[in-house]
């Protein structure tokens, strides 16, 4: 391995397991799930549901009018899957999370500058992309927000070293690649490669950055945007502004004029855009054109509403470590529920809206479907979300053959329970494996039946928090596994 290559890994490690290991573990996370052919809506939501502030600012950004114009609500993440597509919440998501790590980046002019260099050089790609009928322009988008990924590091994280490299620039004797080479031993260009890389960022990303297969269509549109975006930094009627814009026109055969009009639109957009991330310091760094300069205060029609992000500073507060329970929630989610039934989806989908309700509206820590074996003897767990989900849903296997075991009589009386955590009250039906599993109660468990037969159930707890579930808690969450089993009926006649 050469020195370049080692300091570049040294920044690497440090990234992954320090300063960034949220984006880079949710980034591969949803990169992975999204380009898996088998990946169901459910399996996205997975990801997106351990951050609950994730949750909630994805939402509302899925929902607001730039996104969402046909006004479809979505209570659920799996409803925004349906709905948007895979790419497009893949997308706000590792916008949002890229966004959220750079929070407490230390040089906050530079880190700004590049922030706003990167989403409108991504807004410009994604909208032309659209204009020569890309298959996939949010792809584009995703590649071209992180084409600059090492800059956005770099600045956000490195200390005494971008002091250094700022000087180095600033005194204007050398190209900043040079500069970084000089203090580095390696360009940002090489760290953002060498992120692509390591944290799975995709194909597309890594071709645009090994200045491979130039003239693949997706791969020009990622750099022209980068071009542009940084063109118009001289000015929009500049001379290098003026030369992108042509080559532009020529490789995608439109025309000088209406590629300087598309181009001042999207500046436009990707400012309001920019603006609805959080990052209002990067919006206002986002070049104009003199014409569609706009106040601070001022946005489009429909736009208004939607902005009222709080600056990222601000954001990173609003950390839930867990669910209240939300009425308002609880009856978007159930009313969501309703209207995805009527559209026949998967089963899988309305179990994964039910666990979504039940955490997010009832405010449990946990929720979990687990379905019967073919023998009937096993519950397996299917899905889970909320406080360590992966490692519950793995180990989840509980015998119902045991007449004393609680499992076994709720799905012989096929109604719901209370566990509570009165240990008088427990009466034996907690066999020690289920207690090592689950932990102390109290527990809430529901039959899922389906044409008058138990094929699993939904189970929920405040076990991590050690928060009480009273009468109310039980009651909505009945209402949500009765849901769910009417739905799956209804889903499992129409065949």
């Amino acid at each position: 391995m050469s020195q370049n290559n080692h300091k570049v890994t040294n920044w690497i490690e440090q990234l992954s397991d320090e300063d960034m290991p949220g984006f880079a573990g949710t980034v591969m996370g949803v990169t992975t799930a999204v380009n898996d052919q088998d990946t169901s809506a459910a399996d996205v939501a997975q990801i997106i549901l351990r951050d609950p502030s994730l949750t909630s600012r994805l939402l509302k950004m899925a929902n607001s009018f730039f996104y969402n114009p046909n006004g479809q609500e979505m209570s659920t993440v799996s409803r925004a899957v349906m709905i948007l597509g895979f790419d497009k919440v893949r997308a706000l998501t590792l916008s949002l999370v890229l966004v959220d790590s750079l929070s407490n980046g230390k040089h906050r002019e530079k880190l700004t500058e590049e922030i706003a260099q990167s989403f409108h050089a991504a807004v410009q790609a994604q909208e032309l992309a659209k204009k020569i009928n890309c298959k996939k322009p949010e792809n584009i988008f995703v590649a071209t927000l992180l084409s600059r990924l090492g800059n956005m590091a770099f600045w956000a994280f490195a200390g005494d070293k971008a002091d250094a490299l700022l000087k180095l620039v600033e005194a204007g004797e050398m190209t900043e690649q040079k500069a970084e080479k000089e203090v580095l031993g390696f360009s940002l260009k090489e760290l953002t490669q060498g992120l692509s890389q390591s944290w799975g960022l995709g194909d597309l990303l890594d071709d645009s950055l090994s200045d491979k297969k130039k003239n693949d269509p997706d791969i020009m549109l990622v750099n022209l945007g980068g071009e542009l975006a940084q063109a118009s930094k001289s000015g929009w009627d500049s001379e290098e502004t003026q030369r992108v814009i042509d080559e532009i026109a020529k490789k995608l055969d439109i025309k000088s004029d209406d590629v300087t009009e598309i181009a001042h639109t999207n500046a436009k957009q990707a400012k309001i855009i920019t603006k609805m991330y959080g990052v209002t310091a990067a919006s206002k760094q986002i070049p104009q054109a003199q014409y569609n300069l706009i106040d601070d205060e001022e946005y489009t029609q429909g736009d208004e509403d939607l902005i009222d992000v709080s600056d990222i500073e601000l954001q990173k507060q609003d950390v839930i470590l867990y669910p209240e329970p939300d009425a308002q929630v609880q009856l978007s989610i159930l009313n969501d529920i309703v209207q995805t039934i009527e559209e026949s989806p998967s089963i899988n989908i309305i179990l994964e809206m039910v666990l979504e309700g039940i955490h997010r509206g009832v405010g449990m820590d946990r929720s979990l479907f687990a379905i019967l074996s073919k023998d009937r003897k096993t519950l397996i767990c299917k899905y889970a979300l909320g406080t360590d989900n992966e490692k519950l849903c793995e180990e989840f296997k509980i015998d119902v053959s045991l007449s004393s075991n609680i499992f076994h009589k709720v799905i012989k009386t096929k109604k719901v329970a209370h566990i509570s955590a009165d240990p008088s009250k427990i009466n034996g039906t907690l066999t020690r494996d289920v207690f090592k599993l689950l932990g102390p109660p109290p527990y809430l468990i529901m039959p899922t039946i389906v044409r008058g037969k138990v094929i699993g159930m939904f189970l929920a707890d405040r076990n991590a928090s050690k928060r009480v579930i009273n009468e109310k808690d039980l009651l909505v969450f009945q209402q949500f596994c009765q849901q769910a089993n009417m739905g799956l009926t209804f889903l499992s006649m129409q065949g």
